[in-house]
């Protein structure tokens, strides 16, 4: 996981200390996992976090009062939002050696007229159906699935965008580890803006 482009206000003064996280996804696991993830990190900073999740009902469109109401309620100066932007397939392949591996040798020529093979060397025919037994190792092909996700965060005493960040990661099989690397770039980029 790693950032690809990243914004700040220069100009926002103070840091976000209570902060409404929403993370957009339509898988309501994956949006559950992510933003107890996020609170979890943003926790270990001494930031204040409100999850979303229990709120917005999952890939709908919330209602914006209601989640204003909450944010209210729970006094939040500021809200980050997560979503996905992106998804790139990548393929690479390994070039493997193919031909004929088998136990028995080739022709060896020896010194002084000294000269050994296999029986399928007798003839053209019988060379020629020996290699239906050669094994053939196939190019290896690997499929790699980059995502391209953003964060943004808003002060919302000024509802203006004060930070903004693009990362890219791999998409992995452990979904909360994947988050795990996401969530650490984030964090990190913050702190080193100087916004929490």
């Amino acid at each position: 996981t790693k950032i690809s482009g990243s914004w700040f206000d220069q100009e926002h003064k103070g840091q976000a200390k209570n902060v409404y996280i929403i993370g957009i996804a339509k898988n309501d696991h994956n949006q559950m996992v992510f933003e107890n993830t996020l609170a979890s990190r943003l926790g270990n900073e001494g930031v204040k976090v409100v999850s979303s999740y229990t709120d917005i009902p999952v890939n709908q469109k919330a209602d914006r009062n209601m989640i204003i109401k909450r944010m209210t309620e729970n006094d939040c100066d500021s809200v980050l939002l997560t979503r996905l932007i992106g998804q790139k397939t990548t393929s690479t392949v390994t070039s493997r050696r193919s031909g004929a591996y088998r136990y028995s040798p080739g022709p060896y020529y020896g010194g002084r007229g000294d000269y050994s093979r296999p029986k399928y060397y007798n003839n053209w025919g019988s060379y020629y159906s020996s290699s239906y037994g050669v094994i053939r190792l196939q190019p290896t092909v690997t499929t790699f699935v980059t995502l391209t996700v953003e964060s943004v965060l808003y002060d919302l005493h000024t509802e203006e965008l004060i930070w903004s960040a693009r990362l890219e990661t791999d998409l992995e099989k452990n979904i909360e580890k994947m988050i795990q690397k996401y969530v650490n770039e984030v964090v990190k980029d913050l702190k080193v803006k100087g916004l929490i």
